[in-house]
């Protein structure tokens, strides 16, 4: 009778193995054939999993366990893309998967999910993470609970098995991090996890003594932002060796060591506005981890693709491969993932669908909401979209086009706007030349224009060497130097023709926003920038105020020559100019 049992419900066994175990050391045939049996027996095919906690917890078996709930994978959105997450972790549930990533998360960030396996165990999560000036602090947690569980003796005779239910228990685990995260030589971060878990049982009789334990360990992070939409990552957890303090620890005294994974990612975007390329306002992003152990477990694979159809709905897919028990040993299976994603407002929604194994019921479904604290760029198009409000131009047609910029030009919309208010000027054949360097002069200008500074229009002296009182750009510079914007070189010229470069451009743009520049710098802004970099502290102000977001995160380039359609983007993202821009070409009114 236990070996047709067996048959029928093995797999559902490795999945509880598997699920709540998750690096046993060693899993064969026998130990299933022994689980298997007294588990059907004692309890119902829901509470499986549970009851072969309650045997390994009374040593009934001899392999050991590590409950690391953290296996399952925690957030809705990690779970859709097949727990492919160590290369990109650019949210809260970096927590959970490679710290490191929490470094790149400007403001508070939340997240949390909730759900059901086995139709019966409840699975909860929560994570924060907030910067500071000195790095990234976290706080991630992690509960998987049951109930009812039947509690039973087994008599036998030579002529039958007597089962008796004396009472019941409930079952929960849960598990702590203390999370920090901090840069380092500007395009990485490093970061780790204290971990302390817990797992046990409701009922407190001698039948159940020593059912219940504690644990703790840690987790070390890796990120790299190798290059413009490329990065990787790397994770080591429960690297603690058992004499370190790296084990859980049961009622009885017994200790048993946590197995260490460690998992290699990697993350490219490559359709987007940061990405390799892009298109619209869509985002194609793919991510593969490699896991691997420190025991006989074999290998596995996660893989998983995220496609944003536009700023607000994603669409998600992946593979989640997992070790399972055979008759051969341990092998490997391909669960599939799939989910979808929802940002508005600043918040994010997601639902997961993650398969476990073969059988039906063994699927899970869960549900994430998150608090991502972003500020929403100024997009006309969104507005147009709001449940709230019905946001039109004043006046569509008259907004200023050039020949040369096309529609999916990445800098379209700030450069219509601002030659549309006059900021910025075209040239008479209706073109931009958007890609066309700035000279300092027509810098000068374009500063003037922006914020409508009063000139002297008729100059009577000359400015600079270079810069006589007729020269076309006196009046501007004139007006930029008194506001201590831009400034002269030591052999007293202005140089108005000389082209001017991005780190040069950054400075007085900095300025010219009224940024705050620190006083010094903890790390590098940029992979090319370093701190000490004579325009570093005004470069890191910018990008902190989100007036680089155009740029790679990992490059600068600070000697490549500053072009018009970057002007027309910085500028866009200033105070002054999005107030302008709001008022000037948009109304708001309530459907």
């Amino acid at each position: 009778m236990f070996i047709c049992m067996l048959s029928k419900n093995r797999k559902l066994v490795n999945f509880s193995l598997r699920l709540l175990f998750s690096r046993s050391t060693t899993v064969t045939p026998s130990h299933l054939a022994t689980l298997t049996s007294s588990a059907i027996i004692t309890a119902t095919m829901k509470k499986i999993f549970v009851v072969i906690l309650l045997l390994v917890s009374f040593s009934v078996v001899s392999w050991a366990i590590s409950a690391d709930l953290g296996e399952v994978g925690v957030g809705a959105r990690p779970l859709s893309l097949g727990k492919a997450y160590v290369g990109y972790a650019q949210d809260a549930s970096a927590i959970f998967l490679n710290p490191a990533g929490l470094a790149e998360i400007p403001k508070l960030s939340l997240v949390s999910m909730t759900g059901k396996m086995l139709e019966d165990i409840t699975y909860v999560s929560f994570g924060i993470s907030n910067p500071t000036p000195f790095m990234t602090f976290g706080f991630g947690f992690i509960s998987a609970a049951t109930s009812g569980i039947p509690l039973t003796t087994i008599t036998t005779t030579t002529t039958e098995i007597v089962v008796n239910q004396y009472g019941a228990t409930d079952y929960s685990s849960s598990l702590m991090y203390f999370s920090f995260a901090k840069p380092f030589f500007g395009n990485m971060s490093f970061g780790g996890n204290a971990k302390i878990f817990y797992q046990g049982f409701s009922d407190t009789s001698a039948s159940l003594e020593g059912g219940s334990g504690y644990g703790t360990d840690l987790d070390m992070g890796l990120k790299w932002n190798a290059r413009k939409g490329i990065d990787f990552g790397l994770t080591a957890q429960n690297l603690l060796p058992m004499s370190n303090g790296g084990k859980f620890t049961w009622g009885t005294g017994r200790e048993e060591g946590i197995p260490a994974t460690f998992k290699l990612g990697s993350s490219i975007l490559l359709l987007g506005e940061k990405g390799l390329r892009q298109y619209k306002d869509q985002n194609l992003l793919l991510n593969v981890d490699l896991e691997m152990s420190n025991n006989s477990i074999p290998s596995v694979w996660h893989a998983g693709v995220e496609w944003w159809i536009n700023k607000i709905f994603a669409l998600r897919g992946g593979v989640d491969q997992t070790p399972k028990a055979t008759e051969a040993g341990v092998g490997i299976e391909n669960n599939l993932t799939a989910g979808v994603g929802l940002k508005y407002k600043g918040f994010s929604f997601d639902y997961a669908y993650h398969q476990y194994g073969e059988i039906t019921q063994n699927a899970a479904h869960f549900f994430s909401i998150g608090f991502l604290n972003e500020k929403e760029p100024f997009n006309a198009k969104e507005m147009l979209k709001s449940e709230v409000f019905t946001t039109q131009l004043k006046k569509t047609e008259n907004l200023k086009a050039f020949l040369d910029v096309s529609d999916n030009y990445w800098a379209k919309d700030p450069i219509k706007y601002l030659a549309t208010l006059g900021i910025i000027d075209g040239y008479p054949d209706n073109t931009f030349r958007p890609e066309q360097p700035l000279t300092r002069g027509e810098l000068a200008a374009l500063l003037v224009k922006a914020k409508g500074l009063e000139i002297d229009k008729s100059v009577n002296e000359d400015i600079f060497a270079d810069v006589d009182k007729d020269h076309w750009a006196a009046p501007y510079v004139k007006a930029v130097v008194a506001k201590k914007y831009m400034s002269g070189y030591e052999n007293g010229k202005f140089k108005p023709w000389k082209i001017i470069t991005r780190d040069e451009a950054v400075v007085v743009l900095s300025k010219f926003a009224g940024l705050i520049i620190p006083e010094t710098l903890s790390a590098n802004p940029y992979n090319d920038v370093k701190k000490n970099n004579w325009a570093a502290r005004y470069i890191s102000a910018a990008k902190n105020a989100g007036l680089l977001e155009y740029l790679s995160v990992g490059e600068f380039e600070p000697n490549r020559a500053f072009t018009r359609a970057e002007a027309a983007e910085i500028i866009s993202k200033m105070k002054f100019a999005k107030e302008r821009i709001q008022k000037e070409l948009f109304k708001k009114s309530t459907t």
